[in-house]
């Protein structure tokens, strides 16, 4: 055996014990990776505003520092006026959903004696909700250190990304210069189009989340439906969840309007469902450009796959996740074709 062929053993031995310590250390390593996917995420976001200040004179550390500043007064503001109103407002739906509830089941059981089918219920509905609410608080106690760890991870991305702002182009330069001279043409068009998408694509999600809660906001209140803002909060938050968001942030409304009547409920029901249809023929395709716009049967089957691997963050992921790569790949492949020519 020649030194060329065990120095390539030795090669490949070296390649198998690193993978094996990666997948060994896979959740530390998914951590960091989280970490530094948040960091670039916000260099993405806030490098727009942040070149806009340097242009008006700002040198380039203030005016990343005033970004990363912007950013965190902004989610706190936003944090410190709704969370307060989310938590004591769902914790009151709640208890007033308890005897729809109640009412549903007691229905629900007594056509289901009719066929000779019994269901033993030695709970009621207010007793269960009552040990659903005491395990929810016992799991946010445990999982409190894991929101700090979380919060923690959160803010160093934001370090990170506040000198990722002030080293932008070293950092694009020196990734250029990694590259063979054929590639980088190619790389900075994939570059080019995957911000593109990444911008086009939030800023899309986010003009449609607005519109979903005011649309279905003046639906509710039109119909006097009680918490009709916090329900429509509901609606916009969960539009982020591609598909089984708005399934789900409707079960609340319907729940709420059963007590005011089947009727209302129904045109309660029916405000949701107009308003589904309004965004998703007129509204999204107005927000999101066709480059950012990716084909239901491909959505449904990134969100299944991302959500089956990463659970509730696969399925935020998974739709912006192929919508960058398809804008990565048809970049590339465009800058590739016109080189050949």
């Amino acid at each position: 055996m020649g030194p060329v062929s065990k120095r390539r053993i030795a090669y490949a031995l070296a390649w198998l014990a690193a993978a094996a310590y990666v997948y060994q250390k896979r959740d530390a390593f998914f951590q960091m990776l989280t970490v530094f996917l948040f960091a670039v995420a916000f260099t993405l976001i806030l490098s727009p505003l942040c070149r806009t200040l340097e242009r008006r004179g700002l040198r380039t550390p203030l005016a990343a520092a005033c970004c990363v500043l912007c950013f965190v007064l902004a989610a706190g503001l936003i944090l410190a006026a709704f969370v307060p109103y989310l938590v004591t407002h769902t914790i009151d739906l709640i208890r007033r959903m308890t005897p729809t509830l109640t009412s549903l089941l007691q229905q629900g059981d007594a056509f289901l004696r009719q066929f000779g089918i019994t269901i033993s219920q030695q709970t009621g509905v207010t007793d269960l909700l009552a040990s659903a609410m005491s395990q929810l608080t016992a799991v946010l106690a445990r999982g409190g250190m894991a929101f700090a760890a979380q919060a923690g991870r959160l803010f160093f991305s934001l370090v990170i990304a506040y000198y990722m702002l002030c080293e932008r182009t070293k950092i694009a330069n020196h990734l250029i210069l990694l590259l063979p001279i054929a590639w980088r043409t190619a790389f900075l068009s994939a570059m080019l189009g995957c911000k593109n998408a990444v911008l086009g694509y939030l800023s899309g999600v986010l003009k449609t989340s607005v519109f979903v809660a005011l649309a279905t906001f003046a639906g509710l209140f039109i119909l006097g439906v009680r918490d009709a803002l916090l329900l429509s909060m509901f609606m916009g938050i969960f539009e982020i969840l591609p598909y089984i968001g708005p399934v789900l942030a409707a079960i609340p409304i319907v729940l709420t309007t059963l007590g005011q009547g089947l009727s209302r409920a129904l045109l309660a029901l029916g405000v949701v469902v107009l308003v589904q249809q309004i965004e998703g023929n007129f509204i999204s395709p107005y927000f999101t450009a066709s480059s950012t716009s990716i084909h239901p049967l491909a959505a449904l089957v990134s969100v299944f796959v991302m959500g089956s691997l990463m659970g509730l963050w696969g399925i935020l992921l998974a739709v912006p996740l192929v919508v960058t790569l398809r804008s990565v790949f048809w970049s590339a492949r465009q800058a590739t074709n016109m080189m050949k020519i």
